[in-house]
């Protein structure tokens, strides 16, 4: 079967990079995050698993599973819990017969995953979690049920949301400060939803006609949010007031390499990934930048 021939490929690949001593590659990042529990620490969602990277020091795995993790959010709120999407491992497929994870929670820091909803019927490639009515998750399914649906993390009660004005979503971003608030980066620009994503309409500065790759909102400084457009003379962006004016960070755009996550942390902190799994950090708001991850494997000092 071609889809359990694709998972036996990257089972393998995961297996024989394991299996060398050092550098332990990472490819195909999906997702970043810093570590809830230990700030010093990256959390990385990739197409075979999920990473830890300690800056300076090289990849790890985390837990047994190398689940292909599409969509990846934290709660800032509870650290250790974790929240993802995509598609199982050959030894998942083999065991439940589906190739689409639903929502997917980890209450261990990613050591171990249980499905919560829509097993079998959502792939999400964008998932975001708001602190909003006691928590929920968004989520963009790009198979089965696709669009965007709304799921509450206390009961798992999951909707499909008309989403007016929304499509083609590449990344998502709900505020930790504003109730309500949503922002989703498109191939047509930044849209914003003010009433759980019911709605949407583009953000103002933000070019209608150009990919927005990635967006997030920082979780300690409330107001501030990140989104990379994919442009000459764009490059990461930054804004100090939830999104109603932005400014250029020292991160330009890459014709090849756009980045495919953000992820703000604590004391001006900011990490992005890009699609060659290149990251890099900021200690300074987006001001400079050092190399985490070149292409995959630790930079090395000569």
């Amino acid at each position: 079967m071609r889809l359990a021939s694709s998972f036996a490929i990257a089972l393998l690949t995961v297996t024989v990079a394991s299996a060398q001593p050092e550098p332990v590659e990472v490819h195909h990042i999906h997702g970043l995050s810093f570590d809830p529990r230990d700030p010093g620490a990256l959390l990385v969602a990739t197409h075979t698993g999920l990473a830890r990277i300690r800056l300076g020091a090289n990849p790890e795995w985390v837990g047994a599973s190398r689940f292909d993790l599409m969509g990846f959010t934290v709660s800032p709120a509870d650290p250790g819990m974790l929240y993802a999407s995509g598609h199982p491992d050959l030894v998942t497929y083999r065991r439940e017969g589906h190739g689409n994870l639903g929502l997917l929670l980890s209450r261990d820091g990613g050591r171990t995953w249980e499905g919560v909803a829509l097993r079998g019927q959502t792939d999400f490639h964008a998932l975001t979690y708001s602190p909003d009515r006691g928590g929920e998750l968004f989520g963009w399914s790009v198979a089965g049920q696709t669009g965007l649906h709304r799921i509450s993390t206390k009961t798992w009660a999951a909707e499909r949301l008309p989403a007016q004005g929304l499509r083609d979503v590449l990344a998502l971003a709900a505020s930790h400060d504003l109730p309500s608030r949503v922002l989703a980066g498109t191939p047509g620009g930044l849209l914003l939803s003010q009433d759980r994503g019911v709605t949407w309409r583009p953000v103002a500065g933000i070019p209608r006609d150009v990919p927005v790759t990635a967006v997030a909102y920082s979780p300690t400084e409330k107001r501030l949010v990140y989104a990379y457009i994919a442009r000459a003379g764009y490059g990461l962006m930054r804004s100090d007031d939830a999104g109603a004016t932005w400014r250029p960070t020292e991160l330009a755009a890459k014709p090849n390499e756009p980045v495919v996550a953000i992820a703000p942390g604590p004391a001006s902190k900011v990490v992005v990934a890009t699609t060659v799994a290149s990251v890099s950090v900021s200690d300074d708001g987006g001001r400079s930048w050092r190399l985490v991850l070149d292409k995959g494997r630790v930079p090395t000092t000569r």
